[in-house]
């Protein structure tokens, strides 16, 4: 521990407002003395600051026309990797910076205009690529017509894309860059609870040396429905994706059909299928997924406990040679803590099982245990991380076990009030025969701290 050499002065001077008041911080960051003044330690400095004098300064667009919405972000998270690869003894720890600013111009409910730079950073990082750097850059540029309280709205321009719980396609916010599409949306909505959006897209590749740009020849059209108000409770979103590669010759149809709803105030249920067709330059494509969780709440209960049992299935390949590939494309999901915070698996030849126990001690706090359970869908196919990228192959003739491993998440969040969240993930993966077997057979550790604050 050490201290900050700040001395920050907060609230005003004018007594008719409030005495100011200064003090010294402690930063809780483990590196070198030289790093003391390193923006984690001063972000941290920063916000309580301005939170111990939230009653005394005035949110960020008070005095600017309705027409006008000036947003800022910043994200500060110190992360370490135990046993990367597989590899026992491979250990990193870095930090990543996230800035984002954002111009929101409605001159008209019918017309707007939004935009957003992000600048992302990382610290001590091992050859930092675009999944983690990416300096001052166009995250956001769309043109909106219509209303999105009215019946019809569209979008064109680049913007984020997300679904349902992102399984599919996401934002993937967790990641330093994120993701964001070149797409034009066009949303349908009604009563309030039914809408269905079509979209023609193409992700957007982040470039550490360039501006950034989507990936030319690989496209992503759909259409996502969600109707809330055909069955009481329950809400159902039937989904059609084509993702069409012209580089690779590769193309796909995803067919899907997502059910989430409650019963008598304390269970929810989310049910996920997906079946998927394509072919590539040499094979047919033919694979199918199904999610599904269960949730009980104890609102009256102290500190309002919850418990969750999910169960994964993403096929794989089952005969290699075949000229059939059975390996789902996962697309773009946001993958990140549904299996596991360690990110060691992905929505690919995978099933997992997951439980957990969740708490709120206090309003301001949420505390998650949870376990998961890892096994290969086919023992013929290999084992693709959340990425989606394969990480360790398999004999010819098949895996001899499919256990990879299991896996404790421990999950900690502050949310001090409307622009301040501090949080903590701890994950361990218990490696498991299969990786015993084909990898050095380290175990995975992860750990991340991170403060989050928007105005």
């Amino acid at each position: 521990m050490r201290v900050l050499p700040y001395t920050l002065q907060v609230g005003s001077s004018d007594t008719s407002v409030g005495e100011g008041r200064s003090f010294r911080f402690i930063c809780p960051y483990p590196g070198p003395v030289r790093y003391q003044k390193h923006p984690f330690c001063a972000a941290l400095a920063l916000v309580f600051a301005v939170t111990s004098s939230a009653q005394e300064r005035a949110p960020l667009n008070d005095h600017l026309p309705h027409w006008l919405t000036l947003s800022i972000q910043n994200r500060v998270r110190s992360e370490g990797i135990r046993g990367q690869s597989f590899d026992p003894g491979n250990d990193h720890d870095f930090l990543l910076e996230r800035s984002r600013f954002s111009v929101d111009l409605t001159p008209q409910t019918w017309l707007g205009f939004f935009g957003e730079v992000q600048d992302s950073r990382a610290f001590w990082f091992p050859r930092a690529d675009g999944s983690v750097k990416d300096t001052l850059d166009l995250r956001q540029a769309y043109v909106r017509f219509g209303d999105e309280k009215g019946f019809w709205d569209l979008k064109v321009g680049r913007q984020r894309l997300a679904f349902g719980t992102e399984r599919m396609i996401g934002a993937a916010e967790w990641g330093n860059t994120a993701r964001v599409f070149d797409a034009a949306r066009l949303g349908f909505h009604w009563g309030g609870k039914d809408r269905v959006d079509i979209f023609s897209s193409s992700t957007v590749a982040s470039d550490v040396d360039h501006w950034d740009h989507h990936r030319q020849g690989n496209n992503l059209h759909g259409i996502y429905g969600s109707l809330g108000s055909w069955i009481p409770g329950a809400k159902v979103e039937p989904y059609l994706i084509l993702r069409d590669d012209h580089n690779a010759s590769y193309h796909s149809w995803t067919t899907g059909l997502r059910m989430t709803g409650s019963l008598a105030k304390v269970w929810a249920y989310d049910i996920d299928t997906q079946r998927q067709t394509g072919a590539s330059r040499a094979n047919s494509l033919s694979a199918w997924a199904f999610t599904f969780r269960g949730d009980r709440f104890f609102p009256t209960l102290r500190w309002q406990p919850s418990l969750m049992t999910e169960f994964n299935y993403a096929s794989g390949d089952r005969h290699p040679g075949d000229g059939i590939t059975n390996t789902l494309d996962q697309l773009y999901p946001t993958n990140h803590g549904i299996y596991g915070v360690a990110d060691v698996i992905g929505r690919r030849n995978a099933k997992n099982i997951r439980g957990g126990l969740w708490i709120r001690p206090r309003r301001w706090l949420t505390l998650k245990t949870e376990g998961h359970g890892f096994w290969l869908a086919s023992r013929y196919d290999g084992l693709y991380v959340a990425s989606g990228a394969l990480a360790v192959n398999v004999p010819v003739t098949g895996a001899a076990t499919t256990h990879v491993g299991n896996e404790i998440d421990i999950i900690g969040e502050v949310k001090l009030n409307r622009h301040y969240d501090i949080g903590a993930q701890f994950g361990h993966l218990f490696s498991g025969a299969f990786l015993d077997r084909y990898t050095s057979g380290g175990d995975r550790g992860f750990y991340a701290v991170f403060l989050d604050w928007r105005l």
